[in-house]
């Protein structure tokens, strides 16, 4: 902008001195000055009116330590040529990125340039990409216009998994304590014996060693098991973590990175599961409603799951006794509940034990250095709701829940 102003003050300058001096000379250069000036800037103004950008992502949801590729196209779609152009993506800290994020030159009318780069999920989280700032200008630089495109789109990164090593997620109520409401099915991955072939047995269920064993065919005897969903709930309230901002981000990690690899491991066993996340959510920042995938098990479940946990932060939510006692209404009889959460307060408490009443089985996953002490999980198992403590990563791979 100092330019542009001294050009003008230059001009003005020109026609003072030719009023006074009384000599042509001055006053063509001013006259000249300004015309220059005024037709370069409506010129740049008018070349400008077509400059547009459009940015193709090769995917919006990438794992932890995946990649994306963006590339951002400006095109100027009117006849004017642009001199100059500047085209710069803006974008988000935390990201670290691979390749060009602007670009540099004239455009001529009815013509295109674009520039592209490789965005690492290093750290889990929904960005906002953009916008792409396109500043422009005439040929003497006097002129100088500046628009932002391609403004609304985002990418999420997964939250990191830590694999779970026991064999799946028990539930501790012996069988036959509860009648299932829904059917009843065998499930495939459970072998426990083998029977005498009968009509109407598939190909699949022929035990293919015990028929060779034995010479008469044999069918897999699978365990039969009810279709009971599990429901992960996870707390990112903030009031409910440490006040040091530093402490609380990194608790609350945890307690992502723990929901995640349960999810995962659950659906890794073919089981149902569901995700209420209390916290804000960075795509609907007016709203502290809570996020809710319904429970399932098909192949987008664990991609639906992983979105809502790679979006949800620490911030204003509903009270986690208070979710619970809504949740309630909704849960099928008999669900598992796994609860994740840095603190344990008296209504939470009361809420888990009031579910565990209803005929839900509840669990708990105490997450963070400033979790509740060991005699507070062991108080609520002693009630039939039991406890894990989990201080970092290292304890996810062991739960027991």
């Amino acid at each position: 902008m100092v330019l542009p102003l001294l050009w003008v003050m230059l001009a003005a300058l020109a026609l003072v001195l030719a009023r006074a001096t009384a000599t042509a000379a001055f006053a063509w250069v001013g006259a000249l000055m300004l015309a220059v000036w005024a037709l370069g800037t409506l010129a740049a103004r008018l070349a400008a009116r077509g400059l547009a950008a459009t940015r193709q992502m090769s995917v919006n949801l990438i794992a932890h330590e995946g990649q994306a590729t963006v590339e951002v196209t400006v095109r100027n779609s009117s006849r004017l040529p642009v001199m100059w152009l500047v085209a710069a993506e803006s974008l988000p800290a935390g990201l670290p990125i691979t390749g060009l994020r602007g670009r540099v030159g004239p455009l001529r009318g009815r013509r295109s340039f674009s520039f592209r780069y490789t965005l690492h999920g290093a750290r889990r989280g929904y960005y906002q990409l953009g916008p792409v700032l396109l500043r422009s200008g005439d040929v003497f630089g006097l002129a100088h216009v500046e628009r932002r495109a391609a403004i609304g789109d985002a990418i999420t990164v997964f939250p990191r998994i830590v694999p779970i090593t026991h064999a799946r997620l028990p539930s501790r109520r012996p069988a036959g304590q509860v009648r299932a409401r829904q059917r009843v099915l065998e499930d495939p991955t459970q072998v426990i014996g083998v029977r005498p072939y009968q009509h109407g047995d598939g190909l699949r269920r022929v035990h293919w060693r015990a028929t060779a064993h034995t010479g008469r065919l044999q069918s897999k005897l699978f365990e039969v098991s009810a279709q009971i969903d599990n429901m992960l709930v996870l707390n990112l309230r903030r009031s409910d973590y440490p006040g040091s901002p530093t402490e609380a981000e990194e608790t609350a990690e945890l307690a992502v990175t723990t929901a995640a690899s349960l999810v995962q491991h659950a659906l890794e066993r073919r089981q149902r599961i569901g995700l209420l996340a209390l916290g804000r959510d960075p795509a609907r920042p007016a709203t502290t409603a809570p996020i809710r995938v319904r429970a399932g098990r098909d192949r987008t479940q664990l991609t639906a799951v992983l979105a809502a946990l790679g979006r949800v932060e620490l911030g204003p939510a509903e009270d986690l006794a208070s979710a619970l006692d809504q949740e309630k209404e909704d849960l099928s009889w008999g669900a598992l509940v796994i609860i994740v959460t840095p603190a344990l307060s008296p209504e939470t408490a009361r809420s888990a034990l009031g579910l565990r009443g209803s005929g839900f089985d509840v669990k708990l996953a105490l997450v963070g250095s400033g979790a509740p002490s060991g005699d507070s999980a062991a108080a609520m198992s002693a009630f039939g709701v039991p406890a894990v403590l989990i201080k970092s990563e290292a304890d996810i791979g062991a739960l027991g829940i």
